[in-house]
């Protein structure tokens, strides 16, 4: 994949919340962020304080970049946390994939009509991520089914 520099620079510098109350698949994810290169991710373990961040950061004007969350969260679970973002008007354009330890078919269908750009199953890898994660913020039409990838 051949990016420009200054594009290089600016997907790297995206703003990116992690939401996951695993503390060992947020530091899975940290891993395969930093080995991509990005600088700006902030990682947080319960969905209720994500919300908050999101929300906050719309009103603010400081929306984050892009959202990945899990959906299995013991305080507010994934599908929840995914519709209260895309039906508040203020956040409804919301940039989120989803990295999940279900593989159900159904959710992932959920998850595409509730508007997310990309679904992962636990484990990512991080070749995948980043094919998505460079496919989105290059603003590609069509975002490669992470299947495609493997």
């Amino acid at each position: 994949m051949i990016v420009e520099y200054w594009l290089m620079k600016e997907i790297l510098d995206a703003s990116i919340l992690v939401i996951d109350d695993s503390e060992f698949s947020r530091a899975l994810l940290k891993t395969a962020l930093e080995k991509i290169g990005f600088r700006n991710v902030r990682y947080i373990g319960s969905s209720i304080e994500g919300w908050e961040l999101i929300a906050n950061n719309h009103v603010e004007g400081n929306p984050y970049d892009l959202v990945i969350t899990d959906l299995n969260m013991p305080d507010l679970d994934g599908i929840d946390l995914i519709q209260k973002v895309k039906e508040d008007p203020i956040s409804e354009n919301q940039k989120i994939i989803v990295v999940s330890g279900d593989a159900d078919l159904g959710i992932k269908m959920v998850c595409k009509a509730l508007g997310v750009l990309a679904y992962f199953t636990k484990p990512i890898k991080t070749e995948s991520l980043k094919e998505i994660l460079f496919a989105i913020f290059e603003g590609k039409e069509e975002i490669p089914e992470v299947e495609d990838l493997i």
